[in-house]
């Protein structure tokens, strides 16, 4: 016990290292004891003598984007820093970005985490639900959460572990589809730019729901829903290359350079532009499994089409191969 206190002095004052977070996680996880004793701990350490929170809050946080989030849904950067502390209004465990939690005067509470472009993040749902959000995602909820139900919404790629509760339904809403399941593992992409929104089963059964219909998905099927036709359809991609994100791999069967220019764009933080047309929408496949960077990549993709690619700063310009 008193090596968990420690992993978690170390958590809250930003000392915490990759192996010793996921020890951390496990022990939450594993009764729900552990994370009642993980506020005390959190309680002891905010009130102990000597402890300075802004000091304690900047060394954790380090050049972790502090925001806002603001009534009707906007995501605006706080012109002050944030003072929000995992675990203190509610059980939400973030080894990433933080937002604010903002209380609009007559609304209910907003919680809510951020992973701006270029960056992922892990995240501690109170119900000790495991979330990772991809580049450029969002993921909020209210105060009702692990009441009656336990629903969230989300903007971007994100990939759930969710608690097993069969009286508490989770549901991630992505606009006018959401996901409904019990316990599971699944994948969720919903960008706004995108035309479809698609999920992954990696375990268990959810169903990939609209007002006027639904699809069931059960382990190892993907599905699709297209925004702008409003149906949906099943998907040949496999789950486990659609959940290979979070550990910094990827693999894309039947891709076009458009496509992957975009996927690109928010993995590694940068700006494409074409000065060809050429292959924009030729269909190739490639794959990335040992986290390269974006030379790297840039240095595959010629081998597999006929482009040249140079970096300029944040901008990556495509040419014709000469």
């Amino acid at each position: 016990m008193n090596n968990f206190k420690e992993l978690a002095i170390k958590y809250f004052s930003g000392r915490i290292n990759a192996d010793e977070e996921s020890d951390l996680y496990a022990w939450v996880r594993e009764d729900e004891a552990n994370l009642d004793m993980l506020h005390a701990w959190e309680d002891e350490w905010k009130s102990s003598e000597g402890n300075t929170q802004d000091g304690n809050w900047e060394r954790m946080l380090g050049r972790i984007a502090a925001r806002e989030v603001l009534e009707g849904g906007d995501f605006r950067t706080a012109k002050k820093p944030v003072r929000w502390w995992p675990y203190a209004a509610a059980a939400v465990m973030a080894l990433g970005i933080l937002l604010r939690i903002a209380l609009p005067h007559g609304s209910q509470q907003i919680y809510a985490m951020e992973a701006p472009v270029g960056e992922k993040c892990r995240v501690f749902l109170p119900d000790s639900t495991v979330v990772w959000l991809n580049s450029d995602s969002r993921l909020s909820f209210d105060e009702s959460f692990n009441h009656k139900v336990r629903n969230v919404k989300l903007i971007g790629e994100g990939y759930f572990e969710v608690a097993h509760n069969a009286n508490k339904p989770f549901s991630v809403i992505c606009g006018d589809v959401s996901v409904l399941v019990r316990g599971t593992k699944f994948n969720v992409s919903a960008y706004p730019e995108d035309r479809f929104v698609s999920a992954s089963v990696v375990e268990g059964h959810v169903s990939f729901i609209n007002e006027d219909a639904h699809l069931e998905l059960y382990k190892g099927q993907s599905a699709q829903y297209d925004l702008l036709a409003g149906a949906f359809s099943r998907s040949i991609e496999n789950p486990e290359d659609a959940v290979a994100w979070t550990q910094s791999r990827f693999k894309y069967d039947d891709i076009t350079l458009r496509e992957l220019s975009v996927k690109l764009s928010r993995t590694y933080a940068v700006r494409f532009h074409f000065n060809t047309t050429e292959h924009l929408d030729q269909r190739f496949n490639i794959s990335l499994r040992n986290n390269e960077t974006l030379p790297e990549v840039l240095q595959a993709l010629e081998f597999i089409i006929p482009v040249k690619a140079r970096i300029e700063g944040d901008n990556v310009y495509i040419d014709k191969q000469q």
